[in-house]
């Protein structure tokens, strides 16, 4: 017996404007100070009813941890919201869902947020998120990931409980993106839709979503990277990043996320970029289990990037984009990077990327791919 599930999404050009319609009153807003410098929380208060008694907490750092999470419930709690809104990037979105639910729990230990644990949410408040970015899916996906407070590890909070009840995708709030994270963003999105499609989780329901995602993103990208004031391009690789996010949170992600996270966590690489560099490496390693697959999503690129072999059309995706292939790339030394190969094999065993990857991979195979990119 499986489950799909998904938030109500309201999408297109001024679906931020649902917010005039909400029943809530007492709002917490979890976001960053870049975007309140974008103006984008401005935005999103002036469209909440007038009567609103609004809260904005904009401290979410780059890789929020579970100290920081738990730092804010108490601010949280004092404020008693009935509606708590993540607005921003994964970092974001990823605190507003820890945040609501230690706020709805607070006798809670984060580790029990699992698939496992009956949490019993939704008491007090309900959870609305707002992507400012498009690629991590977060605004549809039922994982949180939140450090260790030392950076060692990346937790992946999974709960079917913690989805949010709205997804707003409103492509105003990603028209400014620099280039930079718009390319980083968009092959994370590619990666959960590639890895989606490969999981041995995978199902018909998270396939089309994987196969639209890449049809949206790959044929829109260099449009919305050229012009931003294309609408379409735009609405279509944040839509696109949207179907990604459901399709891996309904099916799962592989070893590029697994690696990615590793790397994440002990170089401090944004995350598009660090599951971006093994893409390709994980997709060639995976062809025996995966062939059929790979090849049906290898067709959803546009012919004028595609190659014979999805791996091939990766690669060459990457290298017009001008991403990231090697550690020197990434400004990382290859004596630092030997010296933390077997943490980093080591905390790469225990994603569930690893476990849930076509083809069985343990430590000599991780550490292959790792110096793969060496």
């Amino acid at each position: 017996m499986w489950f799909f599930r998904s938030p109500s999404i309201i999408y297109g050009e001024e679906s931020v404007t649902y917010l005039n319609d909400i029943p809530q009153r007492r709002i917490v807003i979890v976001t960053d100070g870049n975007i309140v410098k974008a103006g984008l929380v401005d935005i999103v208060r002036k469209e909440l009813p007038e009567d609103s008694d609004v809260l904005v907490i904009d401290t979410v750092p780059v890789e929020p941890t579970i100290s920081y999470v738990l730092s804010i419930k108490n601010k949280i709690s004092g404020f008693s919201p009935d509606l708590i809104v993540g607005l921003g990037g994964g970092s974001c979105m990823d605190s507003a869902k820890a945040a609501f639910a230690t706020y709805e729990r607070p006798d809670m230990d984060m580790h029990d947020i699992t698939p496992l644990v009956h949490l019993d949410l939704r008491k007090k408040s309900r959870l609305i998120l707002i992507p400012t970015t498009s690629g991590t899916g977060s605004e549809c996906s039922w994982a949180s990931v939140i450090s260790d407070d030392d950076h060692g590890r990346k937790n992946e909070f999974a709960s079917p409980e913690i989805i949010a009840d709205f997804a707003i995708l409103d492509p105003a709030m990603v028209s400014s993106l620099p280039e930079s994270v718009r390319k980083s963003t968009a092959i994370d999105a590619l990666t959960h839709a590639i890895e989606a499609r490969s999981s041995t989780w995978k199902n018909p329901y998270s396939d089309i979503f994987a196969d639209k995602a890449v049809e949206l993103i790959a044929s829109n990208l260099f449009e919305a990277l050229d012009n931003s004031k294309n609408t379409e391009a735009v609405a279509n690789v944040h839509i696109g990043a949207s179907m990604a996010g459901l399709a891996f949170s309904n099916s799962q992600i592989t070893l590029a996320h697994s690696l990615g996270h590793s790397l994440g966590a002990h170089f401090n690489i944004p995350h598009g970029i660090s599951v971006g560099i093994f893409l390709p490496h994980v997709i060639r390693f995976n062809y025996s289990e995966a062939k059929k697959e790979y090849a049906e999503i290898n067709r959803k690129f546009p012919s004028s990037i595609r190659k014979r072999y999805l791996y091939l059309t990766v690669e060459s995706f990457l290298e017009v984009l001008k991403m990231p292939v090697t550690i020197s790339d990434l400004k990382i030394s290859k004596k630092e990077y030997d010296e933390k190969m077997e943490s980093m094999v080591s905390l790469a065993l225990e994603s569930t990327g690893t476990v849930l990857n076509p083809r069985d991979a343990g430590r000599p195979e991780l550490e292959k791919l790792l110096k793969e990119i060496e």
